[in-house]
């Protein structure tokens, strides 16, 4: 599966992003869970969506199985593992244009050397 970090992606290639929150359709949802539960567990890290023109940038290794949390339940060290592009929920939620009910999809990894 492709994942595409756009706006992090500095931060995905120094190993630093090692979390991501994304706003898919259930069955997106249900694919990434499923992708764990078979262990296949690399996957591609584009620079922007593949369908317009992105390209590979990397591989990772999902760290736990996706999983489903409100913005506001995310904890204060997943800023950093965000990318640590902001201090605060608040300005994470206000930087993805949510709100803190929003319910997100965690995918936790790891930047695959090479």
């Amino acid at each position: 599966m492709i994942l595409s970090f756009a706006l992090t992606t500095e931060e995905f290639l120094s190993g630093k992003k090692t979390a991501t929150r994304r706003f898919f359709a259930e069955r997106t949802i249900k694919s990434w869970q499923k992708a764990w539960d078979e262990e296949r567990l690399i996957h591609k890290a584009y620079d922007k969506v593949a369908r317009v023109g992105g390209k590979q940038i990397g591989e990772f290794r999902l760290t736990c199985q996706p999983y489903l949390e409100r913005l506001g339940d995310m904890p204060l060290a997943d800023l950093e593992a965000e990318g640590g592009m902001v201090d605060t929920i608040e300005a994470f939620c206000e930087l993805v244009g949510k709100s803190p009910d929003d319910e997100c999809l965690v995918i936790r990894f790891e930047k695959e050397d090479g």
